[in-house]
């Protein structure tokens, strides 16, 4: 009868062999020479990352020219806050900017478990930010876009937890709003230069 410990042993001797080990010195060899001849097409793609500099143009440069516009709420105060420290070192607007970054968001729960007694144990948070980038010196409207995003919490009998989750639930989508937002405006700049404009 065969030993069970020498079975797995030989197994675990087997599964701890590496591929080069597996391979004979000539297949390694080409596989080298496939990694080394695929290189330059890998890079010649036209792959360069969204905030490098062409020329004496970048991304991050344009985006340090917009100023932000939302509502004057509690919510419309986080999302300007939470964008404008996005999309400048300093976090500040810029006293001559280019652009304004115009929102308008809005904000709904979703039910998600509801016990048999009615009471809602669980809730969703959607946020929908219809936003649009303005020229400052024309007033042309230059984009139009909404950024979404939803969070869940949890609600228990505790009025006052449910507030203080309900208002976590709202920072971390507004967060997740203004990456949103930035990233479409990255993506709007990169295209512009990639055209010449």
């Amino acid at each position: 009868m065969e030993n069970p410990s020498e079975k797995s042993s030989s197994c675990r001797a087997r599964s701890s062999t590496s591929w080069s080990d597996r391979l004979g010195f000539g297949a390694q060899g080409l596989v080298f020479a496939f990694l080394l001849l695929t290189a330059p097409v890998i890079a010649g793609c036209g792959f360069t990352p969204l905030y490098a500099e062409r020329g004496s143009v970048s991304v991050a440069a344009d985006l340090s020219t917009l100023d932000v516009r939302a509502p004057d709420t509690r919510l419309g105060r986080e999302l300007k806050y939470n964008l404008l420290d996005l999309l400048s070192s300093s976090g500040n607007p810029p006293v001559s900017p280019a652009y304004v970054v115009e929102l308008a968001p809005t904000v709904y729960d979703e039910d998600l478990a509801i016990e048999r007694d009615a009471e809602v144990t669980r809730k969703n948070m959607v946020m929908v930010v219809p936003f649009r980038l303005v020229d400052t010196a024309t007033e042309a409207v230059v984009m139009r876009s909404t950024a979404r995003s939803r969070t869940s919490y949890n609600r228990v009998d505790s009025e006052f937890a449910n507030i203080v989750a309900a208002q976590d639930a709202e920072s971390r989508t507004a967060k997740a709003i203004a990456d949103d937002i930035r990233l479409q405006l990255s993506i709007h700049f990169d295209r512009l230069a990639r055209a010449g404009g």
